[in-house]
């Protein structure tokens, strides 16, 4: 099992090149897991892309039914909001924002490393590199 953040779930449903890799390891079977913020992170992406006119007129909200009928048939697992992933997130924040040096993380990447923490995840799925999570956090 591993966690997508919202960049690597792009990849699963934008032509890219490096698309083929994510819909490499997508299809090896294990579970597809994001957190709840992930589905705006996406819908937001989509339409930009569409603005920017890099998706043809009613693509982004086509791509982001299908994203959601996959959380609807159970092909990506979606960790919702609950107070389990409010406490983990508040100790991934001290444990990076008071790490000496201090390991800066966003709002976003530091639910997404939270929701994986909860999830029990040794792996986290994003564009830049397949990472394991640092004991650290």
């Amino acid at each position: 099992m591993a966690h997508w953040d919202t960049s690597a779930l792009l990849k699963l449903f934008l032509s890219e090149n490096d698309s083929s890799v994510f819909s490499g390891i997508a299809a090896e079977g294990s579970d597809t897991v994001t957190v709840f913020i992930a589905r705006h992170e996406l819908q937001a992406a989509f339409v930009r892309r569409e603005g920017e006119g890099a998706l043809p007129k009613g693509e982004a909200d086509r791509l982001y039914n299908d994203f959601l009928g996959d959380l609807a048939t159970g092909d990506i697992r979606e960790i919702l909001f609950s107070m389990e992933l409010e406490v983990e997130y508040a100790k991934v924040l001290r444990q990076c924002l008071l790490h000496s040096p201090p390991l800066f993380v966003r709002t976003n990447d530091a639910l997404h490393l939270a929701a994986a923490r909860l999830a029990g995840e040794l792996v986290l799925l994003c564009v830049k590199k397949l990472a394991k999570l640092n004991p650290v956090i």
